[in-house]
């Protein structure tokens, strides 16, 4: 934390103390990856708003949803410390460049973490805080030591990343209802693909860190295309399935079926072009950005068109 041996009162070591504690307290939201985290508190939200909510409120679910993530996340960073100083896309993060201790960093996360899913124990229901807290030690106790022993990591690491839809579901009084249940299974399939293609794209660092994910063990890429390519079919009929089984309407179904399908075709070049592997992972890559804010925002439309 910052310190000064200056006078209290002397203006000279008001502005580098104030500095000081601003770069602290942006390292420390850093270290939560807030990207990631909101993509796993909005995923969690909209499950709970497809939902009539029986037990406990949006405000203490959207809190305690942000702490539990930001907990995980920061937890794989203190985790992956050493091997982040080793890649270019993560050795200026705050623990590889020495703006936060490892103890502190370490405290930060675990503090989120107990913060997140006691708020949800006692404000919520214990439900939603044990799925949370599966979260946690999924992504952060299990996943990330296992990205420097196994290539399938990624697969068991996709299982947290599944799980904020069901920590939803829980929130609002009913774990397994179908739109929840539907979100999950498409996160499940989404993400292999995502991931493969960012892990085709920085292969030479994941390499460089010890990392044995199949990016990186995968010399001519066609196993990792192979897989994104196998997920993405999977996507597509697993997101279809609830808009057949007619648990979700036409708000929902054609751009579901849309964003598939040209989430499919991105995988299948990504396959199918060895010569323009590289620029075929940048779009699958992009394609999957895009793809899951179209699915959500249509199963959040076709819900509220429901009620």
């Amino acid at each position: 934390m910052p310190v000064t041996t200056c006078p209290i009162d002397s203006p000279v070591c008001v502005a580098p103390t104030r500095r000081a504690w601003t770069a602290t307290a942006h390292a420390l939201f850093v270290l939560t990856k807030p990207r990631l985290a909101c993509m796993s508190v909005f995923t969690a939200m909209v499950a709970y708003g497809t939902v009539s909510p029986a037990a406990g409120s949006a405000f203490t679910t959207l809190l305690g949803t942000t702490l539990a993530a930001g907990g995980a996340l920061s937890l794989n960073q203190w985790w992956e410390r050493r091997a982040d100083a080793h890649m270019r896309r993560t050795r200026d993060r705050p623990l590889p460049r020495a703006q936060l201790t490892p103890a502190f960093a370490l405290g930060w996360s675990l503090g989120l973490s107990v913060a997140g899913v006691g708020l949800l124990a006692f404000a919520v229901n214990a439900t939603a805080a044990a799925v949370a807290a599966l979260t946690i030690l999924l992504y952060g106790v299990v996943y990330t030591p296992l990205k420097r022993r196994t290539r399938w990591a990624t697969e068991i690491g996709s299982l947290s990343g599944a799980l904020p839809p069901l920590l939803g579901n829980a929130a609002a009084g009913d774990l397994w209802a179908a739109p929840g249940v539907a979100l999950a299974a498409i996160l499940l399939c989404w993400q292999m693909p995502h991931f493969f293609a960012i892990g085709w794209r920085h292969r030479a660092d994941y390499r460089a860190a010890g990392f044995k994910l199949l990016p990186a063990i995968d010399a001519t890429g066609r196993r990792t295309a192979a897989w994104s390519l196998f997920y993405a079919a999977l996507l597509l009929p697993v997101s279809l399935a609830p808009w057949l089984l007619g648990h979700f309407g036409t708000f929902y179904g054609v751009p579901a079926a849309f964003a598939g399908g040209a989430f499919l075709h991105c995988a299948w070049r990504f396959a199918a072009d060895p010569a323009g592997r590289d620029a075929a992972a940048r779009r699958l890559f992009f394609a999957s950005i895009l793809h899951l804010p179209v699915v959500l925002g249509a199963l959040a439309l076709d819900r509220w068109v429901a009620m």
